[in-house]
């Protein structure tokens, strides 16, 4: 078995157990309200899945991100050189106004 079909078959509780959690009865909508837990657990897994790239099949021959990041740069240099693009203005330091909080160190 691959890890997709392990990951789901070792959450099979939580694909089934869209039970209906009955509130408290107080509040303006006590009567009928009614919260599905289980969607929401497997919404939540679905969305791990999906960060830890475990939806879809990953393919070796992929470069790293970092490799992809470096040949992004050269080609944002190289069009800077001929003009096509401008080169990107630096940003303004924060001001002690500009902080809502103080900023560590590092």
């Amino acid at each position: 078995m691959n890890t997709i079909q392990t990951l789901i078959t070792d959450h099979l509780d939580i694909w089934t157990a869209a039970d209906t959690a009955k509130k408290s009865g107080r509040g303006r909508s006590s009567g009928n309200a009614a919260s599905v837990y289980g969607i929401k657990k497997l919404r939540e897994l679905i969305l791990e899945l999906a960060v830890r790239g475990k939806l879809v099949p990953q393919d070796a021959n992929d470069e790293p991100a970092g490799e992809l990041l470096k040949r992004i740069q050269a080609e944002k240099v190289k069009l800077i050189a001929e003009g096509k693009i401008k080169k990107a203005k630096p940003l303004s330091p924060i001001t002690e106004e500009e902080q809502p909080f103080e900023l560590p160190q590092g």
